[in-house]
């Protein structure tokens, strides 16, 4: 009965209430989280803790920094436009927090180093910005002789030489064909139109006189036939624009004129079956191989 109380002292005396030492062993923790377990307000020791942990990332990676706190009026990051600079921020969002704010930001460094987003910031109004440093430390994923990736060589192409030489080639020979159209396409125009005002009414009228011998003329035909004759003789006759019965009449009274309209009315108006008279075409169309001054000008 005495044995047991007196063992239980002895182990009180022993091992102290707390366990403090084994504690800060087990958790294998730095001294930072150490002091935030001792005294108990984590908040008194939060400022030494941010003082001495470094964030981390790799090059190129973004590391998002969510909710934190700055001191002071709004900050706004710096523009990126020089592409020197190893290291890019920009802010997400913005919280306001009573007098101060809260950020996402995002970092992203493009070189191996250790740099304080701090220094990419810069207040809205202007105003001197005074903060405690947020240094991230930029590990480098190549290895330490390939930094940089390897530059492409530079090899001067063989076409490229020869590219103004082809370019001045190319426009001579644009020129030429251009030159070409404008002139001689010109020329054969004009040549063809004066081939097609020289047909004559002799080589307009053959095929439809071809057509009356065979009793073949159809009636728009006839009216075809007709009004050549009647152009041609008024232009030569210079009968201007007469009637079409007192036109008919003055040409019948015109020897040449007579012989191609009594024939033209007998092959119209032979009786069915009666065979057609030999008739000399080249003699009868021989009045009409002149050009006349209407046909020409057509």
């Amino acid at each position: 009965m005495i044995r047991i109380p007196f063992i239980f002292f002895l182990l009180l005396i022993l091992y102290p209430v707390g366990f403090p030492p084994a504690v800060a062993i087990a958790g294998g923790v730095n001294s930072a989280t150490a002091s935030i377990a001792l005294s108990g307000n984590p908040q008194e020791s939060e400022p030494h803790l941010q003082e001495n942990t470094d964030l981390s990332t790799t090059v190129g990676f973004p590391l998002r920094l969510l909710q934190t706190k700055i001191v002071g009026s709004r900050l706004i990051a710096k523009p990126y436009t020089d592409r020197k600079v190893p290291v890019m921020v920009r802010i997400i969002e913005t919280f306001p927090h009573g007098s101060d704010f809260r950020y996402d930001i995002e970092f992203r460094g493009f070189e191996p180093g250790r740099f304080n987003i701090i220094d990419h910031l810069k207040r809205n109004d202007d105003s001197e910005l005074v903060s405690d440093p947020l240094w991230v430390n930029v590990e480098p994923i190549l290895a330490a002789e390939k930094v940089r990736p390897i530059p492409l060589p530079q090899t001067e192409s063989k076409f490229r030489s020869y590219y103004v030489p082809i370019l001045f080639v190319s426009g001579i020979i644009w020129m030429a064909g251009l030159l070409a159209i404008l002139f001689y396409g010109r020329g054969t125009l004009k040549k063809a139109s004066v081939i097609t005002k020289v047909t004559t009414p002799a080589e307009k009228m053959r095929p439809l006189v071809d057509a009356a011998i065979a009793g073949k003329l159809t009636a728009a035909q006839q009216a075809e036939l007709e009004r050549i004759l009647s152009e041609f003789w008024s232009a030569k006759l210079n009968l201007g624009h007469l009637p079409a019965d007192q036109l008919r009449t003055t040409l019948r009274e015109h020897p040449e004129a007579t012989q191609m309209l009594e024939q033209l009315d007998f092959w119209l108006h032979r009786p069915a079956g009666e065979a057609a008279q030999p008739v000399d075409v080249n003699a009868l169309l021989k009045p009409y191989q002149d050009q006349s001054k209407t046909t020409a000008s057509e």
